[in-house]
């Protein structure tokens, strides 16, 4: 049955991602959560977005298996070293990155301390499933870094309207840029947390960690201009909506308004597509162009190891690509 579902599965973006519903704690029953490892391997991820990722990679195993979702999965009856090997192999097959696969087998053995836990499979079982290896290979890094050109453009559309949508956007672009946030992080800042004397942000990242983000000179101007000129320093979110008709309303902006924000501005600019990490991804290019030794970039974007920060390290791209226009052919 599996190689009947797979292909509408694997082929594009057949599903859309599943999230928590509203009540998810009513989703998560305790009644429910005691029978199924699924769902107690779930709750014990501590950030909503790797609920979120798991979830639906989950529900991706439950369904090329031929079962609709996590819930009418028979999970103690998958936790066997041959069939995970199996489901490993296919993923492998439809040309899944070897991050994107170890993603699917770290849930997988999550699922499966929980069933041992709950003693649906027995320990032998489980070791078996343990030892599962992960698959090697690394893929080119997706995204980019922007250029100085095209960073110019983008302030420069700001700047040329006095809109209080103009002063936020370039607020939003300048946080971002300066201070290498991701999304989650930009939206959930406060008033409280910026400390205008040391010219810092009080930053919650990944794992409930707090870090503190120092604002480079045009950052902090650009964001003093926004709160002084337009939001004012009453407390709550510090980048709030902004209405059509350039009305304010004191309500924390979203992770997916930074998306459409950021794609209105560049469309404006003229600059090519780019995603909001990518000027995560900027961020740590500029600090390692400028001499930035990778422990301080690390500890800058909040990673909790150096491998992951060299990740975004596009200064390659640059150096490979002037090395071919050097070239007389």
């Amino acid at each position: 049955m599996m190689t009947e579902v797979l292909p509408a599965l694997l082929d594009s973006d057949a599903y859309e991602l599943d999230i928590f519903p509203a009540d998810h704690l009513a989703f998560f029953a305790p009644k429910v959560v005691t029978s199924n490892p699924a769902k107690a391997y779930l709750i014990s991820l501590e950030s909503a977005k790797s609920k979120q990722t798991m979830l639906s990679n989950l529900n991706t195993v439950a369904r090329m298996s031929g079962y609709l979702n996590i819930d009418q999965c028979p999970w103690s009856e998958l936790l066997n070293r041959q069939y995970i090997q199996m489901i490993i192999g296919v993923l492998a097959a439809a040309d899944k990155a070897p991050a994107t696969v170890n993603t699917y087998l770290a849930g997988i053995k999550g699922v499966a301390l929980e069933a041992w836990t709950m003693k649906q499979i027995d320990t032998e079982t489980y070791q078996h499933v343990k030892t599962i290896k992960q698959s090697k290979g690394t893929r080119i890094a997706k995204g980019r870094a922007l250029r100085s050109e095209e960073l110019i453009e983008l302030f420069k559309t700001c700047d040329n309207s006095k809109m209080n949508k103009a002063l936020r956007d370039s607020a939003i672009l300048a946080v971002l840029l300066g201070c290498g946030l991701r999304r989650s992080e930009l939206v959930s800042l406060d008033m409280k947390d910026i400390n205008w004397q040391e010219g810092s942000l009080k930053v919650l990242g990944k794992n409930n960690k707090e870090r503190l983000s120092f604002m480079p000179k045009g950052t902090k101007k650009r964001l003093k201009t926004w709160i002084d000129e337009v939001r004012g320093e009453e407390a709550g979110a510090v980048f709030i909506r902004v209405r059509r008709h350039d009305d304010l309303v004191y309500t924390r902006i979203t992770d997916q308004a930074i998306y459409h924000i950021l794609k209105d501005l560049r469309l404006k600019a003229g600059v090519e597509a780019f995603s909001p990490h990518d000027l995560r991804r900027t961020f740590a290019s500029m600090m390692l162009t400028n001499g930035e030794d990778i422990i301080t970039v690390r500890d800058s974007m909040g990673h909790a190891n150096v491998a992951t920060t060299e990740k975004y390290d596009h200064r390659d791209d640059q150096r490979l690509r002037d090395a071919s226009d050097r070239l007389e052919i």
